[in-house]
């Protein structure tokens, strides 16, 4: 037998292993390792709750619409006071939700590149032929995956539920949000995973980055309401929630939130101008990207 290997030689076996995409193992594993702290789970619970409480509103509004079809344009007027309507609930969801899955981001996703580079684990993962791209996608994708889970995903099923419930001559409107809506979703969940993913790549210890990464959104959050109504317009877009809550109001043609919204909910104010609330927004992005690949070229040629 061994006469006969040393004979034929080394040759690939028949019917190898397919090759898998690089960037899914690293997401995988990154999704898994934070799934087993009891934090994350605290920022699911915190994300499953804003969406209960504007199911809780939709369900409320669209009652009121069935009631008051059959009572008139006096107790349709009464009863949007109240409960407001649909686009309204829809546009806030996404800001109210933007914040708590800042939360559940900085638990998940703030050690994705800090604690590589403290650990040593980049050393390990370009030991082996691992391009740059594919594991800024690992990255990127572990990531993007909590808000879309969490943001987008609970959007679309929000709408399936307005839409469900809703009277026939009411239907017929809510189709037109979707399209709409999962845009200002998915604004708001690049700007997370952007965000969250570039602040990683500066700092060295997850934890660190997740605790600036929450007081940085609360304080941008508090100064883009406060100081707009001083005077300073301006200071309106250094909000990401804002910002975002403007992109999506424009985008659903949202107006007031009503008094059932306010009190399950605290919305989000906007911005008077979308085009540079939008700018700032992508700018954002931009820089978020861009920290992350200097930090992933830095990192990869030392």
């Amino acid at each position: 037998m061994k006469d006969q290997v040393f004979a034929v030689g080394y040759r690939r076996l028949p019917g190898g292993r397919p090759r898998r995409w690089a960037p899914w193992p690293i997401a995988r594993t990154a999704l898994a390792l934070a799934w087993r702290k009891r934090s994350t789970k605290l920022g699911v619970v915190l994300c499953a709750m804003s969406l209960f409480g504007h199911g809780m509103a939709l369900a409320a509004q669209v009652l009121a619409q069935r009631l008051a079809g059959s009572r008139g344009e006096l107790m349709e007027g009464v009863m949007r006071g109240i409960v407001c309507d649909v686009h309204s609930t829809l546009a806030s969801f996404i800001g109210v939700q933007m914040l708590a899955c800042a939360f559940l981001l900085a638990m998940v996703a703030a050690g994705l590149v800090a604690e590589d580079r403290r650990t040593g684990a980049m050393e390990l993962y370009f030991s082996r032929p691992l391009r740059r791209h594919d594991y800024v996608a690992g990255k990127l994708l572990a990531a993007g995956l909590v808000p879309a889970a969490t943001l987008v995903l609970p959007f679309a099923l929000l709408w399936l539920f307005a839409i469900g419930m809703a009277p026939p001559a009411a239907a017929g409107e809510l189709w037109g949000l979707l399209l709409p809506g999962l845009l200002g979703a998915l604004v708001a969940a690049a700007t997370l995973t952007a965000t969250i993913l570039g602040l990683s790549a500066l700092g060295e210890r997850g934890r660190t980055v997740g605790v600036i990464y929450v007081v940085g959104m609360l304080v941008l959050t508090s100064l883009g309401d406060e100081l707009p109504d001083n005077g300073h317009r301006w200071a309106g877009y250094l909000s990401p929630l804002r910002n975002v809550q403007t992109v999506a109001d424009a985008a659903l043609d949202a107006g007031g939130s009503g008094l059932l919204l306010q009190l399950l909910t605290s919305r989000p104010e906007t911005n008077p101008s979308l085009a540079l609330a939008v700018v700032c927004l992508l700018a954002l992005i931009a820089l978020g990207l861009g920290v992350l690949l200097w930090r992933v070229r830095t990192e990869v040629a030392g």
